[in-house]
């Protein structure tokens, strides 16, 4: 008889076993759903929450400082402010105040008898929340020649008259410039949205 409950008590063990293992699997498929569930939830996020600025938006800006051909050379950065706040579907993203920056490209001084001085610069990126945008635009200026000055300086001091200056090249502080986007650009929507 004893053999017989050990023989029952066998089977027993042995059926507890192989139901194990599909208790087991049931725990496994359920996380394997979890799983496959969460990455299609993910993408809707950043779409919801970013704003793309376009490109070839304009963009208005004024110069914070003078940049001339006499203090001024190739390389040079100078700092501009966003002039006109810049809105994707009726959320501004580019408040007026906005911090830009520029590049000197070439910066030839003036010379003597009334060579004028010239200054290219362009665009480079508006500064949006530490997302650099680039932007692109061009602004080439030219001082004023300095013939006039030049022949009145010959006629009343002869060949020295030859050393009069021209005029530097100078892009004034408070001139207003234009730039644009150059490729699109998602920002991050303002808080609050």
């Amino acid at each position: 008889m004893l053999s017989n409950h050990m023989a029952a008590a066998a089977l027993m063990l042995a059926a507890a076993a192989q139901a194990a293992p599909a208790d087991d699997a049931a725990p496994a498929a359920a996380t394997a759903d979890l799983i496959v569930a969460e990455p299609v939830a993910a993408p809707a996020a950043p779409s919801a929450s970013a704003l793309v600025l376009r490109r070839d938006t304009p963009i208005h800006f004024m110069v914070v400082s003078e940049v001339t051909t006499k203090t001024h050379t190739a390389g040079h950065r100078f700092k501009l402010r966003v002039d006109k706040p810049v809105s994707i579907d009726g959320v501004m993203v580019i408040p007026v105040g906005t911090t830009a920056w520029g590049e000197v490209l070439e910066a030839e001084k003036s010379g003597n008898a009334g060579k004028s001085g010239t200054l290219s610069a362009k665009l480079l990126y508006v500064d949006i929340g530490g997302i650099q945008v680039p932007i692109s635009g061009n602004n080439d200026a030219k001082g004023s020649s300095g013939t006039g000055e030049t022949v009145l300086g010959v006629l009343a001091l002869g060949p020295l008259g030859l050393f009069a200056k021209g005029n530097n090249a100078k892009i004034k502080a408070g001139e207003l410039m234009t730039g644009f986007v150059e490729q699109d650009t998602a920002l991050p929507a303002p808080a609050g949205l």
